[in-house]
């Protein structure tokens, strides 16, 4: 199951981008440790039963009054509009992605973690069946977290693998990973788009309520 879950094109993608584009590549390890370590404590924090105490908050945050939550959404659409456009004028300003050795540490762990939240954890389906399974089986805390352990080795096994043969055939690939990265770059301005689209639509979502006409979803 952890081979299944494995395939995810989205970090294999971001991890491809990155070899394009890091002049030291063994920094990739950082993204991966990222990417593990996020999935083995959100499967400890499920498995635990930390699910409850996170139903919990939702629920508490569904309590805010309308008008606040709103405020919220106005605050977040005018983010991301504004964001879409500075990045718009940043990707136009760059023709060529040159190799940017100054990415930190701390950068490409957030990286990991932050395409490890938000594309692969919520679609686990694997994962969370693993998880059940072992909750089914009543299997003791310590002995479940050896599994998650090794279950989030696998995970990014692939990641490991696209690395050693960047690292082996880096030379043979290196115009076929200015290519791909080249074209990522044009799709990033069609997703730059997205943002800024859906900005604009929680903003009008928010006028509409503010004056009395709110959108039924």
């Amino acid at each position: 199951m952890g081979l299944v879950d494995s395939l995810n094109p989205f970090t294999i993608t971001v991890q491809i981008l990155l070899l394009g584009t890091l002049k030291n590549v063994n920094r990739i390890a950082i993204y991966i440790s990222g990417i593990l370590v996020i999935y083995l404590v959100g499967g400890i924090a499920i498995f635990t039963g930390l699910s409850t105490i996170f139903n919990y908050l939702i629920e508490q945050f569904l309590s805010i009054p309308e008008l606040v939550l709103y405020s919220i959404q106005l605050i977040l659409g005018v983010i991301l509009v504004v964001y879409g456009f500075i990045a718009l004028r940043k990707s136009n300003e760059s023709k060529q992605l040159p190799n940017n050795p100054g990415v930190s540490t701390w950068a490409l762990i957030s990286l990991g973690a932050g395409v490890t939240l938000v594309a692969d954890l919520p679609t686990a389906m694997p994962y969370f069946a693993f998880i059940a399974k072992m909750t089914e089986m009543r299997v003791d805390i310590i002995i479940g977290v050896t599994f998650l352990l090794a279950y989030s080795i696998i995970y990014v096994l692939p990641l490991i693998i696209t690395w050693a043969l960047y690292l082996k055939f880096q030379d043979k690939i290196k115009s076929r990973m200015a290519f791909v990265v080249a074209k990522m770059e044009k799709v990033n301005k069609y997703i730059i788009v997205g943002f800024c689209v859906v900005g604009i639509l929680l903003i009008i979502d928010s006028v509409l309520f503010y004056v009395g006409i709110p959108i039924k979803w």
